[in-house]
């Protein structure tokens, strides 16, 4: 693994976009939760205009790493410093690859994602007009998630593993971008509200991890050439690493799930259920971190 300036500044940008997708599929999944909610008005205004506002910075972060790609892609290409970012002929080399075919397919799907949160009605009764509105963020969330199987080691692989490692995106970045909005939901929404969604949440996490473990399963038999990988290589290394925090979150929702929530009739119950969540959004952060330095920086062994 060699870092340099550059190195590290692409595996910033991949972080943030993951940050980025896995706002942008947590807040959907909300909405969807908090579809047929029997909430009172004002509560769940509050946190609707809390999920709007984050759902549109994740987008905004997304759209500025969408756009910094190539130019930064071009710097490293240049070896010239910071202008070679600015390197017409490496900048048409770069736009060229599949990079630009990247930037082609996520920069319009993230400016329609972003307009059609912007144009989200957290006070519209007009149940269809929402539904219509997260469908379009959602279909958008696909082609933002199908972008990033241009690049890294799924580049070369055929429409089935790169369909594949869409799900399983979408998937884990539900799960981990869920994670802060049910943060909020502690103080934004009632009590009984708050067992109800994470009630829900509960139910869900368990299809999410059904769609993660198998897809994920089936990567790692696609990308590995044998089990013995995953302790010889530095690829292998980082997955056991990944799964090992994944399990460390599993263990916590698994302990929200069958202790905390159920116990959940009063606010001290709200406050210890923040402190695990706060617990789980970090892990979740080292998840992003681990992710990205093995699709950035270090390959499946060859």
């Amino acid at each position: 693994m060699q870092l340099s300036e550059w190195s590290v500044l692409l595996l910033l940008l991949k972080l943030a976009s993951y940050i980025a997708i896995a706002g942008l599929a947590g807040t959907l999944l909300m909405r969807f939760m908090c579809g047929n909610s029997n909430v009172a008005g004002h509560h769940l205004i509050s946190f609707y205009q809390f999920l709007k506002r984050w759902q549109i910075t994740c987008v905004t972060i997304g759209s500025i790493t969408a756009l910094l790609q190539v130019p930064i892609e071009a710097g490293a290409m240049a070896e010239s410093g910071f202008m070679g970012m600015f390197d017409p002929f490496m900048l048409e080399i770069v736009w060229q690859s599949v990079i630009g075919e990247q930037a082609t397919l996520r920069i319009p799907a993230l400016i329609i994602a972003l307009i059609s949160a912007c144009m989200w009605n957290v006070k519209s009764d007009d149940n269809v007009a929402g539904y219509k509105n997260g469908a379009v963020i959602l279909i958008m969330l696909g082609f933002i998630a199908y972008s990033f199987t241009f690049t890294g080691h799924s580049a070369n692989e055929n429409g089935l593993v790169k369909s594949i490692l869409t799900f399983h995106l979408i998937a884990i970045a539900s799960w981990l971008g869920s994670l802060w909005p049910l943060y909020k939901s502690c103080t934004l929404l009632p009590t009984s509200e708050v067992k109800r969604l994470m009630h829900y949440f509960g139910q869900l996490a368990i299809v999410i991890i059904f769609v993660l473990l198998i897809s994920g399963l089936t990567l790692l038999l696609q990308y590995l050439e044998s089990f013995s990988v995953l302790f010889t290589s530095n690829y292998g290394q980082l997955i056991l690493l990944k799964l090992l925090l994944v399990s460390a979150m599993l263990l916590l929702g698994a302990w929200h799930k069958l202790f905390l929530v159920p116990q959940i009739t009063q606010q001290h119950h709200i406050n210890i259920l923040k402190r695990s969540i706060t617990v789980e959004i970090v892990i979740a952060l080292f998840v992003l971190i681990t992710t990205s330095i093995f699709t950035t920086l270090v390959g499946p062994p060859v």
